[in-house]
């Protein structure tokens, strides 16, 4: 903006004094010497008010911009609330009957849902088997179910499952505690197609107490006379006659009868036992490949 004013009075003052002196300057040295001199100052500072106008305008182009510096957000420090442990008194066999007898009452559901990787069955328990009723729907609402391995399996025979094979089962098994159950056979409860029922420990065990984490579904096969007549006398056990008429016509697993305790039934979903049952397994019934429970639900 200056230069441009320096400019325009320079032009204004050389056009003046040019009309003032144009007469002389054929008649009188002095003043042509004057005029040239004037000319040469007014091209001198003309030139240099153009210099400056073009370092303005240079100067205008390269300003850049102040860089925009990005800041990292601020992390808050979160304070976590210390986690409340739950104190849990565990049963043992000295308190098992007091601790599911108790338990059973406050959870009365007796129909469940299994998923497992080979379909899905829905199992009833039975009321009067209180303590293995309590124990499974104990053990289903603490998730311990969850991908509970198959550990044997058998061909017309059971597939049994729970077991602490994993990190899960061990954790939560150390939470609730370990012990058996007192058995709770009876004749009207025995090995029928799709029978739910618990394993137990064979060595050391005189009373035939379950354990409180392995069952399994029977899949089994027909019994002639003569084979319950054999299985009365090995395991010093006597078949009723409802009993009988079953195992000839039906297929079941009559030969652990008064070994184990029978404390539920398949209600729907049969066929996925056989399912569980045909698949290769190693020397002792365990399956090549893996096969577990997906997920337990408690219908009511």
């Amino acid at each position: 903006m200056s230069s441009f004013f320096i400019t325009n009075v320079f032009t204004n003052f050389y056009n003046c004094h040019v009309c003032f002196f144009i007469d002389f300057k054929n008649n009188n040295q002095f003043y042509n010497f004057v005029y040239q001199s004037l000319y040469y100052f007014y091209i001198m500072l003309k030139n240099a008010s153009i210099f400056f106008c073009l370092l303005s305008l240079l100067a205008c182009q390269e300003e850049k911009p102040a860089p925009v510096i990005h800041k990292s957000p601020v992390k808050k420090k979160v304070i976590k609330e210390p986690v409340k442990k739950v104190y849990f008194e565990k049963i043992t066999n000295t308190n098992v009957v007091e601790r599911l007898t108790t338990y059973g009452k406050e959870n009365p559901e007796t129909l469940i849902d299994i998923y497992t990787t080979k379909g899905k069955m829905r199992i009833r328990l039975f009321k009067d088997t209180p303590l293995h009723r309590a124990n499974f729907i104990l053990l289903a609402k603490s998730g311990y179910f969850k991908h509970a391995l198959f550990s044997r399996v058998a061909k017309k025979f059971m597939a049994q499952c729970g077991g602490s094979y994993d990190d899960l089962q061990r954790e939560i098994q150390d939470t609730i505690g370990s012990y058996t159950i007192p058995p709770e056979m009876s004749h009207h409860h025995f090995h029928k197609k799709g029978a739910v029922a618990a394993a137990r420990s064979y060595h050391n065990n005189p009373n035939k107490r379950s354990s409180c984490d392995e069952f399994y579904f029977v899949e089994g096969l027909k019994f002639s006379d003569i084979s319950l007549d054999h299985y009365e006398d090995e395991n010093k056990y006597t078949f009723t006659e409802t009993q009988r008429n079953y195992y000839n016509n039906n297929p079941g697993a009559a030969h652990i009868d008064g070994e184990h305790t029978v404390f539920g039934q398949i209600i729907k979903g049969f066929s996925t036992v056989p399912k569980l049952t045909h698949v290769d397994t190693d020397s002792q019934d365990w399956p090549i490949n893996d096969i577990y429970i997906d997920s337990v639900i408690i219908i009511k």
